[in-house]
């Protein structure tokens, strides 16, 4: 069965990244996911970042899914960052810099429905085609939610 991941992102929740480095790209994601979440900012930094110290979330192929369980809210958010600049610190398992960043808010409770939800990104985001398109799409997020919603 296929998770449709894609109930979780909105408009507000794709963004282009103008980092030059792995902090600068996922501050400004926890920054975003704050306001969306209306969660603590400084709780979502500390919680990234300890899920970073245990292994990197730098998958291969120029992606990387963050992901991290909070206890206060009621259901997943799902933000998609498109960095302009290729960020080769972000340690990625293959070595290679990182373009595309999902990064996954979700709730504590139910671990089948969050191993569901992060099978159903890994399994969109590690198409190629995807990830290229994104990064010729970076700069137009109308055009970057359009990909990701799109029917795969």
């Amino acid at each position: 069965m296929k998770y449709d991941f894609t109930q979780y992102v909105s408009k507000d929740s794709v963004m282009t990244l103008n980092g030059k480095n792995k902090l600068e790209v996922l501050d400004s994601m926890i920054s975003r996911a704050a306001d969306l979440t209306k969660l603590d900012r400084d709780t979502i930094f500390r919680l990234v970042w300890k899920r970073e110290q245990m292994m990197t979330t730098g998958v291969g192929g120029m992606l990387a899914l963050p992901h991290i369980r909070v206890n206060d809210i009621l259901h997943p958010y799902v933000l998609i960052g498109v960095c302009e600049n290729e960020i080769t610190d972000y340690q990625g398992q293959d070595d290679k810099p990182v373009r595309v960043i999902v990064f996954t808010i979700a709730p504590d409770e139910d671990q089948e429905a969050y191993l569901q939800l992060l099978s159903g990104i890994s399994r969109r985001f590690r198409n190629a085609e995807i990830i290229d398109q994104l990064i010729d799409s970076v700069g137009n997020t109308v055009s970057m939610y359009e990909l990701v919603t799109a029917e795969a």
